[in-house]
């Protein structure tokens, strides 16, 4: 949702159709971005149990709360969402 610029607690039905195809097409480019950046072979997962495979330190402001926003300098604000903790920029995501 941050890299298509879209606050997260947007209902989906309230997105316009220049959303939708923003959103559409951030999706297969942040796949594509974590599976390189998640590459592991099946040797090392099982050697580690899988703790290895974490995306984590590659988000761009979840777990960032209070920090500023990556494009635009802006704090990042935490807030929870059907019982589920997100960040986003209150100016990059409107």
């Amino acid at each position: 949702m941050f890299a298509a610029h879209i606050h997260l607690a947007r209902p989906a039905n309230t997105l316009t159709t220049e959303e939708w195809n923003r959103l559409a097409s951030v999706i297969p480019e942040r796949l594509a971005f974590f599976i390189e950046k998640n590459e592991i072979t099946p040797e090392e997962y099982l050697e580690t149990k899988g703790q290895d495979y974490r995306n984590t330190p590659f988000l761009q402001v979840y777990g960032h709360d209070g920090e500023p926003c990556p494009v635009c300098g802006e704090p990042l604000c935490r807030i929870v969402i059907g019982g589920r903790s997100s960040v986003y920029c209150p100016v990059c995501q409107k």
